[in-house]
């Protein structure tokens, strides 16, 4: 709360609704909350100097053909021996051990039912294990082409993947994120950037839809998942509706402060 307060250059009493103290003649409140018919939020209103050193900034609710994917983790590997012992079960298809300059595994567990959806035939995506770290370039993984090998131990499948290039920033023993394709067709779904959603003490998901000039109203969401950078919604503001990109949890704390 004093983040906003020091960011608008007033003290705390000048944050506040029309409730509020009155404003001095000739100036316009920073920020002014409006109420919303229907709903328990609150509509900020901000000045244009406001908004100017809040730094706001809106995007769009957007249209995305998003592939089907599962997220799982990965080990990296050293390749395996050249002759793999093909009566292994439970374990890497043959030794490994042996490294080849500019090759290395990964090796990824999935249950049956997982395994059979996968569409087998494409490549996997490598992600650094930190959810929000970001990389220089999207490391490829390359299917095998190896059987899947059964754990008897507890009905689990392990595959293997192969990543390609020395200057792959992994080494054997790195564990790492991997993004698998499912089979099935692409569909088209609501999506908006990462930066715009603001999830509330409560871990309910929100976005703040510029609904005038200057004015923002706080509107629930439904996350499906997170694509990329990406947050494909399952229900939420109509496609090419305004939201802000940055900025929100500023305005949320603008909108609480206010009441």
């Amino acid at each position: 709360m004093a983040l906003v307060a020091t960011l608008l250059h007033v003290p705390a009493t000048g944050i506040a609704a029309s409730s509020g103290p009155p404003t001095p003649a000739g100036k316009s409140p920073a920020v002014t909350l409006e109420s919303v018919a229907g709903s328990p939020v609150k509509r900020v209103v901000l000045s244009a100097k406001a908004a100017e050193r809040l730094d706001i900034q809106t995007g769009k609710v957007g249209e995305e053909a998003i592939v089907p994917r599962q997220m799982v983790s990965g080990l990296a590997l050293v390749p395996p021996d050249p002759a793999p012992d093909p009566k292994a079960r439970g374990g890497p298809p043959g030794g490994f051990g042996k490294s080849t300059a500019g090759e290395l595994w990964l090796r990824v567990t999935l249950s049956p039912a997982e395994a059979g959806r996968l569409a087998k035939d494409k490549p996997a995506r490598v992600l650094p294990l930190a959810t929000r770290e970001k990389t220089g370039r999207v490391l490829a993984a390359l299917p095998s082409g190896r059987p899947a090998v059964e754990d008897v131990r507890n009905s689990m499948l392990t595959l293997y993947y192969i990543v390609q290039g020395k200057e792959t920033g992994l080494a054997a023993g790195d564990r790492v994120r991997v993004e698998l394709e499912l089979a099935g067709s692409v569909t088209r779904q609501k999506v908006v950037p990462y930066s715009a959603v603001y999830y509330d003490a409560k871990g309910a998901a929100w976005v703040y839809v510029n609904t005038r000039p200057l004015a923002f109203e706080r509107q629930r969401i439904v996350v499906d998942r997170v694509a990329g950078d990406l947050v494909v919604l399952a229900d939420g503001p109509a496609v090419g509706t305004p939201v802000v990109t940055v900025g929100a949890p500023l305005l949320y704390g603008a909108e609480i402060f206010g009441k």
